[in-house]
């Protein structure tokens, strides 16, 4: 709250503030199998990871933003929401990649199971889509 507040202080009136944050979902891990060119490629859902711990984090700035907004400090403008797609060539190589860089998400053992019971030697590559938020705010 205090950082926003600092934002708000720091621009001009009518100054814009740019959100841009994962929304509040858990992200879905999916495998690629057969090969886009040929036209044949198709998409084995295997689950959600669990990122809680990133969901309490985001759901505490979600309310220190709506309290600014509710005080008349910042007016919404504009909202979208995409989707970051993470690439990897192997169950391996994405497990390393959650062990060191993302390791707030929790990864199930049945989830780990399916991924390795789904990459088939055809399968192209695993990947996460993660929502992305982005609104774009206007200084009161």
């Amino acid at each position: 709250m205090n950082a926003l507040q600092r934002l708000h202080t720091a621009l001009r009136p009518e100054g814009l503030l740019l959100d841009i944050r994962p929304a509040r979902r858990h992200p879905w891990v999916e495998i690629v199998t057969g090969g886009a060119l040929d036209g044949r490629e198709s998409v084995i859902r295997l689950g959600q990871l669990d990122d809680s711990f990133r969901m309490r984090t985001l759901a505490t700035a979600d309310a220190a933003l709506q309290t600014l907004i509710k005080a008349g400090q910042f007016v919404p403008e504009h909202a979208e929401a995409f989707t970051f797609v993470y690439h990897w060539a192997s169950v391996d190589v994405w497990l390393v990649y959650m062990a060191e860089q993302w390791n707030s998400a929790r990864i199930g053992d049945e989830l780990i199971a399916h991924a390795r019971e789904e990459f088939e030697e055809d399968a192209s590559e695993l990947r996460i889509l993660r929502t992305i938020q982005a609104t774009r705010l206007r200084r009161v």
